[in-house]
């Protein structure tokens, strides 16, 4: 009997993780590798032409038989339906979301970030002369000021903004990280006068700073 274990991207094989006939070998690959999938930020879109969801899924496989019984899970709606794969060969033994960290733009750094970084680099890092910091976001972009100057995570699209920016909130709660004010939505009083600060600081066009996605 051969078993697969595979990690899917919108229903498609991405990687196979294991591939062999020891039952015992596939079942402790699949249930280690699914209990070391912790993220702080995961990756929720993709942005090729434009910003579409992505869901990744870690399946364990085992080759089809004649007597196997279907596969169950739930759909959108809640309902409990049946589950195959695109394949003649395989039968789903089990099936659980997987997660990848989300890599993030910062403004003025060529190297893609992830929040471990991010938050090591732009909110827990000690300035001596101003330790009191504020993060916010407009549109898709968060914002880190300190010292009458900021640094710009600029995220795929508006939720990721308010994602990242509630998941830093909760990571400084719980970690007691107190000197960092969290002032949500710069709201549209403010607007205008943060978006010239971007200007100036970028170079961009009001046009690139007032989108909402990575994509136009």
């Amino acid at each position: 009997m051969l078993y697969r274990i595979i990690i899917t991207q919108n229903g498609k094989r991405k990687k196979i993780l294991y591939e062999g006939r020891n039952e015992s070998i596939a079942k402790e690959k699949y249930f280690t590798t699914r209990e070391k999938n912790k993220v702080l930020f995961p990756k929720k879109n993709n942005a090729y032409k434009k910003v579409k969801p992505v869901l990744y899924e870690i399946l364990f496989l085992k080759e089809k038989e004649n007597d196997d019984s279907e596969y169950f899970d739930k759909d959108e709606l809640g309902r409990i339906i049946p589950i195959k794969v695109n394949s003649n060969k395989w039968n789903i033994i089990h099936k659980d979301e997987y997660y990848y960290e989300e890599k993030l733009t910062v403004f003025g750094y060529t190297e893609r970030m992830d929040i471990k970084k991010i938050l090591k680099m732009f909110v827990l890092n000690k300035n001596k002369e101003d330790k009191i910091k504020q993060i916010n976001y407009v549109n898709n972009k968060l914002l880190i000021h300190q010292n009458y100057d900021f640094d710009m995570v600029v995220c795929k699209n508006s939720a990721d903004a308010r994602r990242l920016y509630r998941v830093i909130m909760e990571f400084c709660e719980t970690n007691k990280v107190k000197n960092i004010l969290f002032t949500g939505s710069i709201n549209q009083k403010n607007r205008t006068k943060i978006y010239k600060r971007i200007v100036d600081k970028t170079g961009w066009t009001f046009n690139k700073v007032y989108r909402t996605s990575t994509r136009p």
